[in-house]
């Protein structure tokens, strides 16, 4: 069965904007090494021109989240499933308090464990979000 057209559009939003979010942490974790070996101040302008895309992705998510939310009837899922859904609320939160944290970090040891909380946290949501649709 094809979701309906407001359905996929909703979705593709939220995964969209996920991909941003999620692989945009992973890919910049990735590359900040090598940059740094190449060119240390460029650092701050990568992860400024970063912060310019990802956190927009991020309300884009919390929004498509809750218009997910609101597509589906709560009371008629399992308990497990509602646990799941409250507990990827909180994560999400975790997610984007910690990038926030890293974003004011002044120490390497305080980007580093920022740094690792957000992108583990969004990992952690993104992979509730895939059972969470079925």
């Amino acid at each position: 069965m094809l979701a309906s057209a407001i359905n996929g559009i909703r979705l593709s939003i939220h995964v969209l904007a996920a991909t941003v979010w999620v692989g945009g942490q992973i890919t910049l974790g990735g590359l900040v090494p090598s940059i740094r070996k190449v060119s240390p101040e460029a650092i701050s302008a990568v992860t400024k021109a970063f912060g310019r895309l990802s956190w927009p992705a991020f309300w884009i998510l919390v929004l498509t989240g809750f218009w997910n939310i609101g597509a589906v009837n709560i009371n008629s899922q399992s308990t497990a499933w509602q646990i799941v859904l409250y507990v990827k609320i909180f994560i999400v939160i975790v997610s984007g308090g910690s990038a926030y944290l890293h974003t004011k970090s002044k120490t390497t040891r305080s980007l580093a464990i920022w740094g690792a909380i957000s992108g583990l946290s969004a990992v952690s949501a993104l992979v509730m979000g895939v059972f969470l649709a079925n």
